[in-house]
Parts: structure tokens; C-alpha cells; sequence
């Protein structure tokens, strides 16, 4: 069975993901469609409006087959973030990865990654570096007004094309144009097309926009959410004044020096949004300063980085995926496809497990990994 990666977050599922997880299909001509989701922590840094299970209810009525993206992935920064979810398609046998873009045009991004290779070995690029220029920056310096350079989308995509050229070149590249909304639009405003961002606002604040953007079979699903990021605050507070700055310094993705700046600010803040009001600089972003915050929360070292994929967690599937999963065991026997996790394989998953236990521990949620088997529709 021909396959098709998708890597995604659902936070939550709306018509753009339904359009690109269908067109995804089609362009690729292949016969399964796997969701690569990130389970209840996301990449912005937060955790996900609805629970990882909710969230796979959610994608099935779009996808053939969802697995979890590991934890630890899910907050980290876009190249780290593609090369992970790229190794976790390669071990699912996957044949095509599709993303979607700003762009729309693959040569796009396969001439750039080349580029890009070639600029990092040249010599001024290493002159550069050694002047303790940022890689963006330098990108921006070396190819000047480049739109695959300009955007989120397609930033995270080139990241993609590049970690599939060095990890796993059997898997083909795709891409498809988002459609009618912008990665960061704040509020809803086409009559069937939304960011996530968008969606969440409405959902949070109560009014009824999000009903028009999402899929109309699975609105049972987008109830109340079940967190937000002020909800972490007062477990954060916690979690930052339980170290010492030496601690702190180990904690994945933290800045050297960083954590000097959290332990002074958590004492003058009363709530999330003020904490980060305080900590902002224009040395780091607000996403990347709400990563850390996050993996201070799960209490995530720089230890735990992953660099082989061990085992994947099924989170649900349909008939069409079951047969694939079928198919895949056959030719991969020695791999570890976990449908249910119990005491023997929750060492592959440790992480996962650790991020549910926090997640549900300040949403008050229920299902875990152990209680939860896998979702079939």
C-alpha cells in the first residue's frame, strides 16, 4: 500500500486540515494517509486545547492512521522538530511526506535545500558563524528576500525536504498551498477557513465562529477545552522555584544564561502572560521562550534528546490504516508498533506517558496511556 505522511498538530482540527490531509491523498495517488501528530504538548509551547485522544477522534474522520509524535519533539524548534518527525515516517515505511505551504511548489523548496547545503560548507558562511551570527540571520544575509525564508510554513517545510535528503531518501516530498488563512491570523474571518489560533480564541472565549470552520461531522468532539496556558501557571512557579539555576541551565533548549532571567522574573509575576511580559527580549521569541517554560514543566533535560526512533505510539486507526499497520509489521518484524502500552513497552514511552500524567494533572482529564487503547472508527 502506498502511504502518505502528514505531520501535524490538530490544535485543534479544522477545514485546513481536511483539505490538506484529502489533497494530500490525491496528489500523492497513495492508498493510506498517516497522521505524525504531536501528542498534548505543542510546538508553539503550549499544551494542545484538547487531549491527544480527543485530538485523534478528531483526525480520523481525515486520516487513515495517527501516531504520536514523541513529546520532546513536539517542543522543540523546526529543524530538530523535522528531522524527528521525519525518522518516525521512515519508520512507519512511509513513501511520500506532504506539508502544507505558502508556496505550494516542491522544486521550490528541493532547489533551496540544495542551496542551503552548498552555503553552509562555503567560506563565508563559516566567517560569519565565527562572528556569532544567528543562522537566520545569516540566511537572511546570504539570500536576501527570499520567500521560502519569509514564512513559518515554509521555513518548517524546507526543514523537512532537508532532513528527508539526509535521513531518509526512499520517502518523496510534497507540498500543497494553505488555503484562504494565514499560520498566525488571530481572528475568523472566511466563511469556511480559519487558523488555529483563530479557532482556539473563539473556542476559549465562548462565541460560536469555530462551528463554521471545522468539519461538520465531528463537532461533538470540540467541547469546552480542556487547558490553557494560564492554567500551567501556578504548576510552573512551582516546577521553576523547585531548581537552582544550575538545573535549570541543563533544561532542553534552555539559552545559557536564560534561566538567571526566569528564577528573577517568576518572583515579580502573578500569571502566565505576565511572567512572559517580563522575560521577553528581542534575543528570543515569544514561542521559543514558552518552549522552555514547557519543557521546565515536564522537566525535560538536554539528556533526553532522541536520535533513534525506538518504537511508535498508534493512537487510532481506521479499517484502511489497521491494514496498513498489518502490512508494515510483515515487513518490518523487528519493529515496535505499540497499540496498547502496559509495563513492558512503557519504557519506549516515557516521555509520552510523563507529559499525559502533567497534562491531566492541571486539566483534571482522565485518560492516560495505560486506560486509554487504541481509537478504531
Amino acid at each position: 500500500m502506498k502511504s502518505v505522511a502528514l505531520v501535524t498538530e490538530y490544535n485543534p482540527f479544522h477545514n485546513g486540515h481536511l483539505y490538506h490531509a484529502q489533497q494530500s491523498k490525491s496528489i500523492t495517488d497513495a492508498d493510506v494517509s498517516i497522521a505524525i501528530m504531536s501528542g498534548n504538548f505543542v510546538m508553539r509551547g503550549q499544551p494542545a486545547i484538547y487531549n491527544k485522544f480527543t485530538r485523534t477522534h478528531m483526525a480520523l474522520s481525515a486520516v487513515d492512521l495517527v501516531v504520536e509524535l514523541p513529546a520532546l519533539t513536539s517542543l522543540s524548534a523546526g529543524p530538530y522538530f523535522a528531522e524527528t518527525a521525519v525518522k518516525v515516517a521512515n519508520y512507519l515505511g512511509v513513501s511520500h511526506l506532504c506539508f502544507g505551504s505558502e508556496s505550494g511548489e516542491i522544486n521550490e523548496f528541493l532547489n533551496l535545500a540544495d542551496k542551503l547545503q552548498s552555503l553552509e560548507n562555503s567560506p563565508t558562511f563559516l566567517e560569519k558563524s565565527k562572528e556569532g551570527k544567528s543562522y537566520p540571520r545569516i540566511l537572511s544575509e546570504l539570500i536576501p528576500d527570499n520567500d521560502l525564508l519569509a514564512s513559518p510554513n515554509n521555513t518548517l517545510g524546507l526543514s523537512y525536504v532537508r532532513a528527508i535528503k539526509q535521513h531518509a531518501p526512499t520517502i518523496q516530498p510534497w507540498t500543497i498551498s494553505r488555503k484562504n488563512s494565514k499560520h498566525h491570523d488571530a481572528e475568523i474571518s472566511h466563511d469556511a477557513f480559519a487558523s488555529g489560533s483563530s479557532i482556539r480564541k473563539s473556542l476559549e472565549h465562548g462565541n460560536n465562529a469555530w462551528q463554521n470552520v471545522v468539519p461538520q461531522s465531528i463537532l461533538k468532539h470540540y467541547g469546552q477545552p480542556h487547558i490553557s496556558l494560564e492554567d500551567t501557571f501556578n504548576f510552573l512557579k512551582y516546577a521553576i522555584l523547585s531548581n537552582d539555576a544550575k538545573s535549570l541551565a541543563n533544561i532542553y533548549t534552555m539559552n545559557e544564561g536564560l534561566e538567571h532571567r526566569i528564577l528573577q522574573k517568576i518572583e515579580q509575576a502573578t500569571n502566565f502572560s505576565q511572567l512572559m511580559t517580563l522575560l521577553k527580549t528581542k534575543r528570543y521569541t515569544y514561542t521559543h521562550i514558552q518552549r522552555i517554560l514547557m519543557n521546565i514543566l515536564l522537566n525535560f533535560k538536554q539528556q533526553d534528546i532522541i536520535n533513534d526512533i525506538q518504537g511508535v505510539r498508534i493512537l487510532g486507526m481506521t479499517s484502511n490504516g489497521q491494514q496498513y499497520l498489518k502490512q508494515i509489521k510483515k515487513t518490518y518484524p523487528n519493529r515496535s508498533y505499540i497499540t496498547q502500552v502496559n509495563k513492558q513497552n512503557a519504557h519506549l514511552f516515557k516521555d509520552e506517558i510523563h507529559a499525559t500524567k502533567i497534562y491531566n494533572f492541571i486539566s483534571k482529564q482522565t485518560a492516560t496511556d495505560f486506560n486509554t487503547p487504541v481509537i478504531r472508527v
